[in-house]
């Protein structure tokens, strides 16, 4: 099983339907069972943290430069001396890590430069999960990925005081509008035991072994420490997001997406697709021209304390968005709609739930400029409304679920289907008229 995590490990709960499911903080979401995906989340640095800031050139085993050939550890998958030169879909003979005890396998590095049409990746991992990667439609039929990867976007990068290298709309962008959508270079088994320097012999491989251009966009994203005895790590360090894979952790580097800022009021919104291994963004509010484009790598959910603290400790910034300058103000209107919330959820007989509180939790949404996380509200809206047997505007409600949910956790996650089910049989849905039996 395969699980992407994007956008912060905020998340408070997280479903498990069918093979793959992907969650994005703390609303839980799914695929279709036949695929591998799920979990979404900007990596907040475990691996590396101090240990790579305080790593010296030299320290342990050798680093061997980018564009000098790395010796081969081992061997083969399964750990025997072999010489063929069929290695399935790779471009590579896999080169791997001596087996590793915890895990009970050792680690390969495995590229496919003619991947998403000669874009490339390179995946670091087990040979067992390399096996379930491989069976992706994009491995196999190229046409799937018509349209991915796309070098010209509804924006251009720009140097910005203090924010480092942004991306900036080109012209007004209306919501909804799809403003990118790439495959990752990169994917990496997030294993604790390896130590930095090893882990970097075989990370550059791994970029070694990419098409040029890719190597040269991985190589030219941005860094923390600007170590360059652990460049492919301290890239990663700063630009990662989480992929759970085979019940394993792993970090993936999706170039384009690494170069949008942050923002605790975002105006875009990206999930993954499963089936295409592809990383979308889309605009969740008019963007003006020459307005910059921003996720959040934090909730956006949580309390301006504890942002700052997750911000700070982890991405090495302190967040001057007009959330967290708003302080206390903006602390206020959160915990109302947490309250709103609650209530809205309570099904009880004494539930205080009313079409009115679900009104004023998607006004509260809007007023913190929120739309990013508006299937919330919306979802409250459609199941109170239909609750009281109103079934335009549940249909409305439910509507305006789905499109912001396929935006957040992609079209095909459980709460996305399950208002689209509302929407067509409101009155055979389970919430139908059930808050006027009290």
């Amino acid at each position: 099983m395969i699980s992407l995590c994007i956008a912060g490990r905020e998340a408070e709960r997280m479903a498990n339907v069918g093979t793959w499911s992907l969650w994005l903080l703390g609303l839980a979401s799914s695929v279709a069972s036949n695929s591998m995906l799920s979990n979404k989340c900007l990596y907040e640095p475990v691996i590396l943290g101090v240990n790579l800031e305080c790593l010296k050139s030299g320290d342990g085993d050798i680093i061997y430069p980018i564009n000098e050939q790395v010796p081969v550890m081992s061997t083969s998958q399964d750990g025997a001396n072999t010489t063929t030169a069929t290695f399935g879909p790779w471009s590579f003979k896999p080169s791997c890590t001596d087996f590793i005890p915890s895990i009970q396998s050792e680690l390969c590095v495995y590229t496919d430069r003619s991947f998403a049409g000669n874009r490339g990746i390179s995946i670091f991992t087990t040979p067992q999960i390399a096996d379930e990667f491989v069976r992706l439609r994009p491995f196999h039929d190229p046409a799937i990925l018509a349209g991915i990867n796309n070098p010209e976007g509804p924006w251009h990068p720009q140097n910005l005081p203090g924010r480092g290298i942004g991306l900036l709309a080109k012209t007004r962008i209306d919501p909804g509008e799809r403003l990118m959508a790439y495959t990752p270079l990169l994917i990496m088994h997030q294993h604790h035991q390896i130590s930095i320097p090893v882990r970097e012999n075989f990370l550059r491989r791994a970029i070694e072994q990419l098409p040029d251009a890719s190597k040269e966009q991985y190589l030219r994203l941005a860094t923390i420490y600007g170590n360059s005895s652990v460049i492919v790590q301290d890239v990663i360090q700063t630009n990662a997001f989480e992929m759970q894979v085979g019940g394993e952790m792993h970090l993936a580097i999706f170039p384009e997406a690494s170069r949008m800022n942050h923002d605790c009021a975002p105006n875009a919104q990206y999930y993954l697709d499963p089936l295409r291994l592809t990383h979308y963004v889309h605009a969740v509010r008019y963007i003006s021209a020459g307005e910059e484009l921003t996720i959040a790598y934090s909730s956006p959910l949580e309390f301006v304390s504890n942002r700052q603290r997750h911000l700070k400790e982890s991405f090495r910034f302190t967040c001057g968005c007009s959330r967290c300058l708003a302080g206390k103000t903006a602390d206020a209107a959160l915990a109302e709609m947490k309250s709103i919330e609650a209530s809205l959820a309570d099904w009880t007989k004494t539930s205080t739930a009313s079409t009115e509180l679900a009104e004023k939790l998607i006004e509260l949404y809007r007023q913190e400029r929120l739309e990013g996380f508006l299937d919330t509200a919306y979802r409250h809206a459609a199941l109170t409304y239909n609750a009281v047997g109103n079934s335009a505007q549940a249909k409305k409600y439910a509507q305006l679920a789905a499109d912001s949910g396929a935006m957040k956790d992609g079209p095909e996650a459980p709460n996305v289907r399950g208002m689209k089910e509302l929407l067509k049989h409101p009155e055979k849905h389970w919430s139908w008229r059930r808050r006027m039996q009290r």
